[in-house]
């Protein structure tokens, strides 16, 4: 299923549920708490967490063909989106990586004109874009990885007028010099399931490509050689899916669909896999609750992963966002309940927040039913439990006196 060939096609969504979050005066409550909106609705947008603790929200759409011009930061000290410097121009599925020096690579995507092979890059010194050169050949939906040397893997993609991609290049933010470097074993468009291992390897598990369907192999990127090479196949085919680096170095696949059930929709995957750098080796792991696609993940401070929204059509109308976040413990290989997101949403965008929250930005929301889903300004912060200091003692983390 090439997801990114319906972006524009209304779904049905069920409604918007919503929660609060209450604060114990000795702990947070783990949960889901809602922050300001956005200024701009986004959808198919990206976001990248400075150095200073700012998030960057930049591209997506705000309405079916309206791609979002104006570049946001969302900071953590006032719970707020304000204004920064105007990117070059307005993209749905911006490729957007952290760079190592603290600025943020832009790539690609899609706006008016069509589909885009230049670059910028976001500086917050200066809260400006500048260009940045470009691809050799389009690459829309590209898999993006930082590597360990400060340059970024750009490979495979989809390009309008030769189809999936199986070629890569590597761009020198030192340089702003794009290089072409190996390629994969077979045309693969893939978003998220790209990974930088502990070794500096890169692994690409799954994805699409118009001549084998969905995937069930991966690859591994060397940078020391420049080349791909195929590593432990997968179960079964999977796309939509996410990929994320454990502390101990494995890699949770999680989430993502695979063909078409009797109901005409997607099968989801419930079955989640672990990846061994050690062995190449792909092993199932706990299931999710609620299987999805597209879902947000990112690791807690205390090693778990946070799973959240994603969609799950089930039936006529269907129900498509998946409300539930769910956590996943490296230590048991079992996924737990995470509450349910204050809005919930198909395809936000997550970001690590210094103080081991996890921030949740757009995507598609329920709008009503003679709308189905739209891009959303919505935003939220994932709080996992944390024990304050308080009453410990009898002081808020002051010594106790004797």
């Amino acid at each position: 299923m090439l997801r990114f060939g319906n972006d524009f096609l209304g779904r049905v969504r069920r409604a918007a549920l919503f929660a609060s979050l209450a604060f114990a005066p000795s702990a947070y409550a783990e949960g889901f708490v809602q922050v300001d909106d956005m200024a701009s609705a986004r959808a198919l947008h990206g976001a990248a967490a400075l150095p200073d603790g700012r998030v960057l929200v930049i591209g997506g759409i705000a309405d079916f063909g309206n791609f979002v011009g104006i570049a946001e930061l969302y900071d953590p000290a006032t719970g707020g989106f304000t204004g920064t410097g105007l990117p070059n121009r307005g993209r749905m599925r911006p490729t957007t990586v952290p760079l190592a020096d603290g600025r943020v690579f832009v790539y690609g995507g899609q706006g008016d004109g069509g589909y885009f092979s230049d670059a910028e890059i976001y500086n917050p010194a200066t809260g400006q874009f500048t260009a940045a050169g470009s691809t050799s050949t389009v690459r829309y939906v590209v898999t993006a990885v930082l590597l360990a040397d400060g340059k970024v893997l750009l490979a495979g993609g989809f390009n309008r007028e030769t189809g999936p991609l199986s070629t890569a290049e590597i761009f020198d933010p030192a340089t702003g010099q794009f290089t072409p470097t190996g390629s994969l074993s077979r045309p693969r468009i893939q978003v998220t399931a790209a990974v930088l291992l502990h070794d500096g390897r890169v692994l690409i598990a799954g994805g699409n490509n118009e001549e084998d369907g969905q995937l069930a192999s991966a690859e591994l990127y060397d940078p020391a050689t420049g080349t791909f090479s195929l590593t432990g196949q997968m179960p079964e085919p999977r796309d939509n899916h996410d990929a994320i680096v454990l502390q101990d170095g494995r890699v949770l696949i999680v989430g993502g669909d695979f063909g078409v059930e009797d109901n005409g929709f997607p099968h989801y995957l419930a079955q989640s896999l672990l990846y061994d750098p050690a062995s190449g080796q792909f092993a199932p792991t706990g299931s999710l609750a609620h299987p999805r696609d597209f879902p947000a993940t990112a690791v807690l401070q205390d090693g778990r992963v946070l799973v959240a929204g994603g969609s799950h059509l089930s039936g006529n109308p269907g129900t498509v966002t998946v409300a539930e976040g769910e956590l996943y413990d490296p230590a048991t290989g079992t996924f737990s309940e995470a509450g349910s997101m204050v809005v919930p949403r198909d395809e936000p965008v997550a970001a690590n927040l210094q103080d081991g929250s996890v921030l949740l930005v757009g995507g598609w929301a329920f709008a009503g039913d003679t709308v189905g889903d739209m891009p959303s300004a919505a935003a939220e912060r994932y709080v996992p439990a944390v024990q304050d200091s308080i009453f410990e003692n009898g002081f808020d983390g002051a010594p106790e006196r004797r």
